[in-house]
């Protein structure tokens, strides 16, 4: 075969694809949608906080994502039908659809009940909102479900494809193969454009005494606190006596987890900041360790010693998880690259 008529074929085959999936993409995105307004009109007043321009504008960017799952679509397509006669294939594009949009309604019910209800059900109990990209403070601006689930779909996009790539390659069929190629390469740009997007759309956030900065662990959440703040000077340093208080809120906690279940935290660091951007390890610690678990309404103090130059200003302290893999690329992290930090001024010091 010629490569003209191979890539007469190729063509062929795209826009006989862009005739099933873009109409089932319409039906995809219109349940999806008539899933959420069913959420809110039968909940209602429930979800009346999030009716804000920066909860729909994160509602928006969640369709997109959505839609750029969808095009997972296009990858199926052209693995399998290199692989199988055309016949068989079009009649396996209903079960595929099918099957996707199975799992897309199961994954938004999930995360509706179990991380958006519960989260504005305690922001009308409370004074302190809790919400994955906010509140008093967060680790996160994205869904932690969703950048997992995302990260997750990234990963195995790129393995298809690149397996796809090497067996168009190997079967000799190189128009599929570049095909199968593109595909990696776009998924790369869209996936790591969200990343960098999120980043770019953080900020450095400075939380005084007693507000929290909430860390997400999937299924609930930890709130850490700076609730008292002592100096001293101590020859040509200044001391600083800081009690850190960790609440388990039960108040996030997922229906699927046990309400009396004990939470290990992952590991934290703590570290203060000036403003050249030098940063300090405690000097000592005291109290309970960060690594202590708790039950779902337990709470507990560590008191944290720092010895800083007396000349160093613009003080601020830094909680975060000790950053690993894979948080330097999940959407939203506050350890992702190029993201901002959530601070605690130490407001108050004398």
């Amino acid at each position: 075969m010629s490569d003209s008529d191979t890539n007469h074929k190729l063509q062929g085959g795209l826009r006989e694809a862009s005739r099933f999936w873009e109409p089932g993409r319409l039906w995809y995105s219109t349940i999806l949608f008539a899933i959420v307004l069913l959420w809110v009109v039968l909940t209602w007043p429930h979800f009346r906080a999030a009716l804000n321009w920066a909860d729909l504008g994160r509602m928006t960017i969640l369709g997109l994502l959505a839609n750029l799952c969808y095009c997972a679509a296009y990858v199926a397509e052209f693995f399998i039908q290199g692989a199988l006669p055309a016949k068989l294939w079009r009649r396996a594009r209903y079960a595929v659809w099918i099957a996707g949009m199975l799992l897309a309604i199961v994954v938004t019910n999930y995360w509706i009940a179990d991380e958006i209800y519960p989260d504005f059900f305690a922001a009308g109990r409370s004074s302190t909102v809790i919400t994955h990209s906010g509140g008093q403070g967060s680790n996160l601006n994205f869904p932690a479900p969703l950048a997992v689930v995302g990260f997750l779909a990234a990963c195995g996009g790129l393995f298809v494809a690149a397996a796809a790539g090497l067996i168009f390659w190997f079967a000799r069929k190189p128009k599929f193969a570049r095909v199968a190629g593109n595909a990696v390469g776009i998924g790369g740009v869209l996936y790591f454009g969200l990343l960098l997007g999120f980043s770019a759309s953080s900020h450095d956030r400075a939380l005084a005494l007693g507000q929290e900065k909430y860390f997400c662990e999937i299924d609930c959440h930890l709130a850490y606190a700076v609730i008292d703040v002592k100096s001293q000077l101590h020859g040509e340093s200044k001391d600083y006596m800081i009690t850190l208080r960790t609440r388990f809120d039960e108040t996030t906690i997922s229906a699927q987890r046990p309400k009396d279940a004990p939470l290990a935290p992952s590991s934290r660091e703590v570290r203060m900041i000036d403003s050249s951007g030098r940063a300090y390890e405690p000097a000592s610690t005291a109290g309970t360790s960060l690594m202590t678990p708790l039950r779902p309404g337990d709470s507990y103090n560590t008191e944290m010693e720092f010895r800083i130059p007396k000349e160093a200003s613009g003080l601020r302290l830094l909680i975060q998880t000790i950053p690993a893999w894979p948080d330097r690329v999940l959407i939203g992290d506050e350890n992702s690259w190029l993201h901002k930090k959530t601070y605690f001024a130490l407001w108050g010091s004398s």
